[in-house]
């Protein structure tokens, strides 16, 4: 496909792209590369909204591929995805978009990146098969004795409640709590303002504390302000980051 062609078809799809600047960027790149591609992620590290939506709608398939060939449930395929997300777009050194040359297509070298790191997290979980619950901080004296008194109910409470959010909300909260990203960064990602940011973490976290008290009113048969201090004796961020951290 020639320039005119690659440019006139993101053009049909929303996507403006400079031509100076993409040529000068471009240059680096494998001179076999698709011209579509190429341009399609000069707009995605330009923040382009339009094109990190084509992308994750027409490449990051390929990836989910990749991921459903491996023996991982699918909690963790959607964990990578969302990884791979924030590796793409929002990665503290950088977006990984950037280090693509063009040798090859951009889906085949999305498949292998998701590939790997699913394999990673394979051989992290066969490590720690026989670790049954979270490494959580504990107070000392009687706070240990209240929180250790339910920290398996707990436990099983907040991992059923993150189960049970939705994809995009699991997403938010692994990138914030785990990948360390910022409400401005996710801003960037996500193409909207930091408000809304915010506003989807915060919710995403209610949506959280809602399913983890729920589930321990109805197992430790407590009323709302008992469960409440179970919760905040269990550090639910702190306990929600190391969760997640065992998927890595």
């Amino acid at each position: 496909m020639s320039d005119v062609d690659a440019l006139a078809e993101l053009a049909e799809q929303g996507i403006t792209i400079k031509r100076d600047a993409f040529e000068a960027w471009s240059r680096a790149r494998a001179n076999s590369a698709s011209r579509y591609e190429l341009a399609l992620v000069w707009a995605c590290l330009q923040h382009d909204a339009r094109a990190i939506e084509l992308l994750e709608r027409d490449y990051l398939p390929q990836a989910q591929r990749a991921l459903a060939r491996l023996n991982l449930d699918a909690a963790t395929r959607d964990d990578v995805l969302g990884w791979l997300r924030a590796e793409l777009f929002a990665r503290e050194e950088g977006p990984l978009l950037e280090k693509w040359s063009g040798r090859g297509n951009l889906g085949g070298w999305l498949r292998a990146i998701a590939a790997h790191e699913g394999l990673k997290r394979l051989e992290h979980a066969r490590k720690h098969e026989d670790v049954d619950e979270l490494d959580v901080p504990m107070p000392d004296g009687d706070v240990l004795n209240l929180k250790g008194a339910h920290r398996a109910e707990f436990t099983r409470a907040l991992e059923a409640s993150f189960r049970a959010l939705e994809l995009a909300q699991r997403n938010l909260l692994r990138q914030y709590f785990l990948d360390g990203l910022t409400v401005d960064d996710l801003a960037k990602l996500l193409g909207v303002h930091r408000a809304t940011s915010a506003r989807r973490v915060n919710a995403a976290r209610d949506a959280l504390v809602d399913g983890v008290k729920a589930q321990l009113m109805r197992e430790l048969a407590m009323g709302a302000q008992s469960v409440d201090e179970v919760i905040t004796l269990s550090n639910l961020d702190k306990s929600l980051a190391q969760l997640l951290r065992q998927s890595e």
